[in-house]
């Protein structure tokens, strides 16, 4: 029975290293032939990369800027979820697991366990950090699915919306209404949760057992008792996480329109509505994790979209804004998060040795001392 087990999570293990290669190879393929093939047949490389060195230094400051402030309200949008963060290391934290999501095919998961490592070293708990992933991934998702919807308002308010946008809408709008009341239906329904406690109970106990580990215990009442808690978080700080989220939403296309001016598309060729339907469309598609933050999908998306009906020379400015927009958001992140990540490895490190902390004797000898030359030891 043990062999049987063991060899049946063997299985398993193989089959999820298996599946995760796949992944990465579907990724890998899709970039070479969305960055070598596709967008190559949209727009010139070398005609885009002069539109963007040929930037004036006062949009040059303005990108920074704008860069900066969509920076800021994601970190703003971590400290809302997960009371108690201050925002130094919110900006840690979302640096650190951007770097991982952003260059790992399916780094999503890595990108978790970072973030884990990083609130733990600090105090935060299981149950809290499990409700924050929980909560901003809830957020983060109606966002993307609403977003859509005020894009077709904002058009409707000054001119007609296209067809692609409001069919988007319709499908965000109907994705994000059942998810919001499933999750209402789920925080208010003690059964629902007892019943899905049982079962995450049973899973575990015989995911556990191929390990031959005895599996948690209580799991049904951990539910509830984490049903209490993300009833009283969203209660208290709802409409606080919908404000940041939406905030972070808008400072993102902040960025795109500021590149699209910053390289010479005016608002004849590509005017804020369409930029912003654009984006729109663009979030809703990247639910779909292809690749790593939408890479390639995203490029190729938008150009083709903003650049619809536009010449060979502006559509090369279209391509020169949503490549450096892409730079912004995508690329910047990463090499901060790297050196971030890396130096609080090494001073969690080193806090851990045991040089960190004076030995036994030598303390208690500091503390005689102190009370022979009459000072008292400080607390």
């Amino acid at each position: 029975m043990a062999q049987e087990q063991s060899g049946q999570s063997a299985d398993q293990r193989g089959g999820s290293r298996r599946g995760q290669r796949l992944t990465q190879i579907l990724a890998i393929v899709v970039l070479l032939a969305v960055f070598g093939f596709i967008f190559p047949k949209i727009a010139s490389y070398s005609a885009a990369w002069d539109y963007v060195r040929a930037m004036s230094s006062g949009w040059l400051l303005t990108l920074i800027g704008v860069t900066a402030l969509n920076l800021f309200t994601g970190w703003w949008f971590i400290t809302t979820c997960l009371p108690g963060l201050s925002l130094p290391r919110a900006a840690a934290v979302n640096l650190s697991s951007t770097a991982v999501a952003n260059t790992v095919p399916g780094g999503g998961a890595i990108a978790l366990g970072v973030t884990w490592s990083m609130t733990s070293a600090w105090g935060f708990s299981t149950e809290e950090f499990t409700l924050y992933t929980l909560v901003s991934g809830l957020w983060s998702q109606f966002a993307k699915f609403g977003t859509p919807a005020v894009a077709l308002l904002a058009l409707s308010a000054v001119g007609r919306p296209s067809g692609q946008l409001v069919a988007a809408t319709i499908i965000g709008t109907g994705v994000f209404l059942a998810a919001l009341g499933a999750v209402v239906w789920a925080l208010h329904s003690e059964n629902f949760m007892a019943v899905l406690g049982r079962f995450a109970q049973r899973a575990a106990t015989r995911v556990m057992s191929w390990f031959h580990r005895p599996g948690p215990k209580d799991l049904e009442q951990s539910f509830l008792e984490f049903k209490h808690l993300a009833a009283n978080l969203i209660r208290t700080r709802g409409w606080l996480m919908s404000l940041s989220t939406l905030t972070s939403d808008l400072t993102g296309w902040f960025v795109q329109i500021a590149c699209l001016r910053a390289v010479g598309v005016t608002a004849q060729m590509v005017s804020w509505e369409k930029s912003f339907a654009g984006y729109a469309l663009i979030r809703l598609l990247t639910t779909i994790p292809i690749t790593p933050g939408g890479l390639g999908v995203t490029e190729v998306g938008l150009t083709a979209y903003l650049a619809a009906g536009l010449g060979t020379a502006d559509t090369n400015r279209v391509a020169a804004a949503i490549l450096l927009t892409r730079a912004l958001t995508f690329i910047v992140p990463i090499p901060f998060g790297a050196i971030n990540y890396t130096v609080w490895r090494w001073l969690r490190r080193k806090d851990a040795s045991p040089a960190a902390t004076p030995p036994a004797d030598a303390e208690s000898e500091r503390l005689m001392q102190a009370g022979v030359e009459g000072d008292p030891p400080k607390e």
